[in-house]
């Protein structure tokens, strides 16, 4: 079972690069089963009429005295998409503008994301976000999640 860890929650708001506008952002630990398994950071912009969150999880061992060997990270874009009247979940490029660090270990490429052997659990990790982070359910659909 996937949960989150709120004792790592953190967030912040900052300015949109390109608009101007208030970017939100949240990140915290995602438990299995009630060991850690996952880190994600969610970005959630509004550009006018268009709302979208960029999220990025990364796999890997976690804590004392992990070394991040074993770390990689998996991008996605969560918004509207042609063809759609609901959001959708499109796989990109791993923390394309997050600093090169250990903590992300490999950042994967949308290609290389669409043939890793945990394309599945990433998918699995982006589909509890958006049904129940706080702050990108009430993005995207305006109330809070159940």
């Amino acid at each position: 079972m996937l949960t989150f860890d709120e004792a790592w929650r953190k967030s912040t708001t900052q300015e949109c690069d390109c608009c101007g506008n208030a970017s939100r952002r949240t990140w915290t630990m995602v438990d299995r089963d009630a060991r850690p398994y996952a880190v994600f950071f969610a970005a959630c912009y509004d550009h006018g009429h268009e709302r979208e969150t960029w999220i990025d999880v990364t796999f890997g061992t976690w804590g004392q005295g992990a070394d991040h060997h074993d770390h990689v990270t998996f991008g996605c874009r969560f918004g509207r998409v042609a063809g759609s009247e609901a959001p959708a979940a499109t796989a990109v490029d791993a923390a394309r503008v997050a600093p090169d660090d250990p903590l992300f270990g490999q950042k994967l490429s949308r290609a290389e994301a669409l043939s890793h052997p945990r394309v599945k659990e990433f998918w699995e990790v982006v589909d509890l976000i958006v049904l129940h982070d706080p702050l990108v359910h009430q993005h995207h659909y305006g109330h809070a999640p159940a």
